[in-house]
């Protein structure tokens, strides 16, 4: 498993903007229960664009006598952690999107880090099912990335439900995949790290199938360092060998942590390098194999099953992961010595990683 992140982020200068709207004034302490302070937020909410409604049920309406006259301002953000339900009931008409939801669309940091405190808005779903987290996973596309990874970060920290599902049973990492732009793992990491499932599917495709589409060799190395399934085909049939470039294969194939299981002939009739129709292991001596290009054999390493041509012996065991073992080894012979059968691209990954721990 990868190394624990550290979700501690920097505040991006656009939350330090309109401070004064957030200084602690005389109401700081006055009860969320007061219809005059649940009227001044909704009043400061629309102000700053959110369009929100109070539920029915809320009374907002002061009585006759000894309305307080509350300013514009959130107070202090303590009082909020203590004080927050009566938030819960706002809603903007068309979406059912709570203030949380309107803030992380937004990049709203401020006004995030207040409601991000009350551990009930966190699970707060919107009319399609949508929790905050579903939000903010998926806002990289229309404000910056820091603020993306910020907001993030913050839900997470504060306890959100990386296995919450939306109505159409989307959890957020579907919803980041989906909504993803650019080769950016950051926030990813984050959600996998969290437990958010690395074998979901899009329409029943991989996740790692998805990142390869859409020519994203980051993210798609970042979900098999997570512990994807390699060997798994996309909606029509196909491997990945057959659907990503030279260049994200080896990414991807570098990121192998654990082994994954051998592909069997059953499974693959050709050679997942130049396509050569493959045969069954031929029982021979090992010096007359060389007569057998059509031979089936598996990549000690990455498992994928190639022709006698397009793999060999390689003295690259020293360059395995040290958490990289195989119980199902189909080429004992070389287990006793510092050789390995590889593909073309695995052979090349651990002959260049390991000539970098020999130059240290």
């Amino acid at each position: 498993m990868p190394a624990v992140l550290d979700y501690t982020v920097s505040r991006p200068s656009s939350s330090l903007q309109d401070d004064d709207a957030f200084e602690t004034d005389r109401h700081s302490y006055m009860s969320m229960d007061s219809p005059a302070v649940q009227k001044s937020l909704l009043g400061l909410f629309n102000k700053r664009g959110y369009n929100i409604q109070a539920s029915p049920r809320t009374n907002l309406h002061s009585p006759a006598t000894g309305e307080s006259n509350i300013n514009n301002s959130f107070g202090s953000t303590a009082s909020w952690s203590s004080n927050s339900n009566s938030v819960l009931s706002f809603r903007e008409p068309v979406h059912g999107q709570a203030p949380i939801h309107i803030a992380i669309r937004r990049g709203d940091i401020r006004v995030l880090e207040a409601l991000v405190r009350s551990d009930e808005t966190l699970e707060l779903e919107d009319d399609h099912g949508n929790t905050p987290l579903h939000f903010a996973v998926g806002t990289s596309r229309r404000i910056s990335s820091s603020v993306a990874y910020h907001m993030v970060s913050l839900l997470v920290a504060a306890g959100a439900n990386v296995h919450a599902r939306n109505n159409k049973g989307f959890t957020p990492i579907v919803v980041h995949l989906m909504t993803l732009r650019k080769d950016d793992a950051t926030i990813l990491k984050m959600l996998l790290h969290e437990g958010a499932d690395v074998e979901s599917e899009i329409d029943g495709e991989s996740l790692l199938h998805v990142a390869v589409a859409q020519q994203m060799p980051t993210v798609a190395s970042v979900l098999v360092a997570y512990g994807a399934n390699i060997n798994t085909t996309n909606n029509v049939g196909l491997p990945l060998s057959k659907v990503a470039s030279s260049s994200a294969l080896t990414s991807i194939l570098a990121h192998l942590t654990h082994a994954q299981p051998y592909v069997r002939i059953q499974a693959q009739h050709q050679c997942m390098d130049c396509g050569r129709h493959l045969t069954q292991r031929a029982k021979c001596w090992r010096w007359l194999r060389f007569l057998f290009k059509n031979e089936a054999q598996n990549c000690y390493h990455c498992g994928w099953l190639f022709c006698s041509k397009c793999t060999g012996p390689a003295p690259v065991r020293d360059a395995l992961p040290a958490s990289f073992d195989r119980h199902d080894d189909n080429d004992g012979d070389d287990y006793r010595n510092k050789n390995v059968v590889c593909c073309r691209i695995c052979a090349n990954l651990l002959k260049e990683r390991l000539g970098k721990r020999h130059q240290l």
